[in-house]
């Protein structure tokens, strides 16, 4: 594979796998309409420096994704597609630098820049996370950036350290300082991972750009701080630093809780013999394979000693799991052997038997409603995957790896839309947000019972907050706002006959809640045909 035609092929199964993944759903409740509601805030609002969330000041994230949203809106107009794609493009990027880190590592084995990309694109978890509108598509690329540097330093280029700074800079800005947790190790073990590195002359200039980084991030930090206020101010300079670490604010979980995933990380490579088959053979004196070995362990050790865990924070543990992986396949030239491919395929055959069998069992296992609506030919691409595995055979080691990726990109197309689109209205929020948006253009006040996490502000366009109350207020609020309604959630309160709008949600029922049937008259939701659903 000459490196012009590894490129095609990666950007092409990635416009492939983007294009089929963004258009197989909307955004998904709880964390991408919230994060959509930031950006439309920050971006109807005006105020660049402070990230706000229902009206007020948002201090769990740092601005550069919404910034990137923003400036994508002014150029195309306010959209939902170009707000999930940005994560998308830096997905790209990854696998880019992916490579070009390869190239540094090992510049004698070109093979390798080209196994890597399509090792990670061909991840089911680092695929599906490639499409959603998360901030650790960012993370990633920022350290690649940085780890990049360092390399690059280590060669005895002195702009690798420019590199080092700006990613760990634009790493907090895109994420905080979860960025140090795969930089700074790496960063700081250069003379352990590079032969012929000085620890003297290293170590002051590896410090040097650190702070560097740390200064060029305060440079927001400290004027958003200011704007921000007190309660603000604490939150991004103290309690989302030292409070994640020591205890976690949600999703706390035991050390060990990555572990039962890791197999499920490396799907369906885990699968692959080449790679086992080579583990011990990996010659000690390799820089490359030491600097990767320490990146991906500390990352997964200092993780699972963090509280707070959630699975899409091991994305940044997957560029040099991929690096080592495709530095111990053997040579591409090498004939795969049949029975190499055979536990890929009885895999991906086991997942095309799931989606086709499932909605047959939804009701004997009283499993969710929406999986006895999976589409009956959800389980034709893996079908179709397994079998492309073995006819015509690959020749070589680099056409299975190609072959190997195409099929697990196209599998896992058939699970979003299949998936997706059978679960789409217990996760859709345009209607109930559609509504709200009518309410709030007749000037209605409008109440949410219990936490909002913004689910409704974007996919309704609104300019107003939503005056959040407890779920036992509800009567109470409906009382002092005659003609106002309240979003209630069916595993909170019973519903009532004279709700204006009900809809499936989470395994749930949302509706919007009016003061009594005798009060205002009821406004009619959009598309119903005036019909109470």
């Amino acid at each position: 594979m000459t490196p012009r035609r590894a490129t095609l092929f990666v950007v092409a199964l990635w416009a492939v796998g983007v294009a089929g993944g963004l258009a197989a759903r909307p955004a998904w409740p709880i964390d991408e309409t919230r994060y959509l509601a930031v950006a439309w805030e920050m971006w109807s609002g005006g105020d660049l420096l402070v990230p706000h969330l229902n009206g007020n000041p948002y201090s769990d994230k740092p601005p550069l994704l919404f910034w990137l949203v923003a400036a994508g809106w002014r150029l195309f107009g306010v959209s939902e597609w170009w707000a999930r794609l940005v994560p998308s493009l830096f997905a790209l990027g990854n696998l880019l630098l992916t490579a070009r880190l390869a190239r540094r590592l090992w510049p004698d084995r070109e093979d390798v820049a080209h196994a890597a990309p399509p090792l990670l694109l061909a991840t089911f978890f680092w695929s599906f996370f490639s499409t959603v509108f998360l901030f650790d598509m960012l993370l990633v690329f920022f350290a690649l950036v940085a780890v990049s540097g360092a390399v690059a330093a280590a060669r005895g280029d002195g702009r690798g350290w420019i590199a080092v700074s700006l990613g760990i800079a634009l790493g907090i800005l895109a994420k905080g300082p979860a960025i140090l947790i795969p930089v700074l190790p790496v960063v700081l073990a250069g003379p352990a991972w590079w032969r012929g590195v000085r620890a003297a002359r290293w170590y002051p200039r590896a410090v040097a750009a650190v702070l560097a980084g740390l200064a060029l991030a305060l440079a927001w930090a400290l004027p958003a701080a200011r704007s921000g206020g007190p309660a603000y101010s604490n939150a991004i300079l103290l309690s989302q630093t030292a409070g994640r670490l020591t205890r976690s604010f949600a999703h706390a979980r035991p050390l060990w809780w990555y572990v039962p995933f890791l197999p499920l990380l490396a799907f369906p490579w885990i699968l692959w013999l080449p790679v086992w088959r080579r583990s011990g053979r990996a010659p000690a004196r390799d820089p490359g394979l030491r600097l990767c070995a320490i990146w991906a362990g500390v990352v997964l050790l200092v993780f699972s000693l963090v509280s707070g865990k959630q699975i899409y924070y091991l994305l940044s543990l997957m560029p040099p799991v991929a690096l080592l992986a495709a530095r111990l396949l053997p040579v591409p030239e090498t004939s795969p052997r049949r029975r190499d491919l055979a536990l890929v395929a009885v895999a991906f055959l086991l997942l095309a038997a799931v989606l086709a069998g499932a909605p047959a069992l939804a009701d004997p296992l009283r499993l969710p409603g929406w999986i006895a609506s999976l589409p009956p030919l959800a389980g034709f691409l893996p079908l179709a995957g397994a079998v492309a595995l073995f006819f015509p055979a690959p020749r070589t080691r680099a056409a299975a790896l190609e072959r190997i990726a195409a099929a697990s990109v196209l599998t896992l197309l058939a699970v979003l839309w299949g998936v997706g689109r059978a679960a789409a209205g217990s996760y859709d929020v345009s209607r109930i947000a559609g509504y709200l948006s009518k309410l709030e253009s007749q000037g209605h006040p409008v109440a949410h019972a219990g936490r909002y996490h913004g689910e409704y502000q974007f996919a309704g366009r609104l300019r107003r907050p939503l005056e959040v109350i407890e779920p036992p207020e509800v009567d109470a609020w409906l009382s002092r706002h005659p003609d106002g309604y309240v979003v209630v959630y069916a595993n909170r309160l019973v519903p009532r006959p004279w709700d204006e709008l009900r809809h499936d949600f989470r395994g749930g029922t949302v509706a919007v809640r009016h003061a009594s049937p005798t009060g205002s008259t009821p406004l009619k939701s959009p598309g119903d045909g005036g019909q109470k659903p």
